[in-house]
């Protein structure tokens, strides 16, 4: 009961008395320079502000320039590539023959890629793994070219395109065809009129040796039409004798040969 007044308001009530409350003037005083300092900040967030947005409009300015450099550059490309195209046209209507030409060379020497019709041979032979292989490089050699004899149009082994200078090696235990190890089991694919192609390998030698095969070894060899088979270029050779011709300028003078009788 003695203590009945809160000792932080007995502070106060003696405070009052001895005359230590604040006087309204400094009060008036700390609101005034808190007032400053709130303004002083808002003067320096504005001008950061400024600042910052004249920055922003000088990087935008700069991307704008970059961005109409980048499609002036485009359109003069577009323009570019719409004269070049036009000189090719130009170039093979001029070219005519000799561009077919040149086209049906590539095509029968497997420079280019071709699909369409034929067989999928699946050939495999399980002693191989030995080492006693009873398929050797002869053995293919002659069932490519029994596929050749009956109408193939367009030969791979295992995804190596054959082509006119192929050749079909034995290296050991590994068979290389256009010089590139071929592995068991293998996948030969011919392009060609499926059932005529077909009909005319069946009478070949091959045929009959690989007949052969699968009874006295145990090889695997399948034959089967498909509709569409897709057969890679053949990998570029350049080559080590053959030169174009140059072209001599030089005009020769016939030579007059005077004779005379006595």
């Amino acid at each position: 009961m003695r203590d009945t007044l809160d000792p932080g308001y007995a502070k106060a009530a003696k405070r009052r008395a001895t005359g230590g409350a604040p006087s309204a003037r400094s009060s008036a005083a700390w609101l005034v320079s808190g007032l400053l300092v709130v303004g002083l900040l808002l003067a320096v967030a504005f001008r950061s502000a400024q600042a910052g947005s004249a920055g922003d409009n000088l990087a935008r300015d700069a991307l704008v320039a970059d961005v109409q450099e980048v499609q002036a550059e485009q359109s003069a490309l577009v323009e570019s590539a719409a004269s070049l195209a036009e000189q090719v046209r130009s170039a093979q209507a001029t070219a005519g023959g000799e561009l077919a030409q040149l086209t049906a060379l590539e095509e029968m020497n497997a420079l280019v890629a071709v699909t369409g019709p034929g067989l999928s041979i699946s050939l495999d032979d399980p002693n191989a793994a030995g080492g006693n292989a009873a398929v050797l490089d002869r053995d293919l050699q002659l069932l490519v070219n029994s596929l050749w004899s009956a109408g193939a149009e367009a030969i791979a082994v295992n995804g190596v395109r054959l082509r006119v200078t192929t050749a079909i090696r034995q290296a050991g235990g590994a068979i290389l065809v256009d010089n590139r190890p071929v592995s068991w089991p293998m996948t030969i694919e011919a392009i060609g009129d499926p059932d005529g192609i077909h009909q005319r390998f069946i009478n070949t030698t091959g045929f009959g040796r690989f007949s052969t095969f699968t009874q006295l070894y145990g090889v695997t060899f399948d034959v089967i039409a498909v509709d569409s088979v897709s057969l890679p270029a053949a990998a570029q050779v350049d080559p080590q004798y053959a030169s174009a011709e140059p072209t001599s300028t030089a005009v020769t003078t016939p030579t007059t040969v005077t004779t005379s009788t006595s």
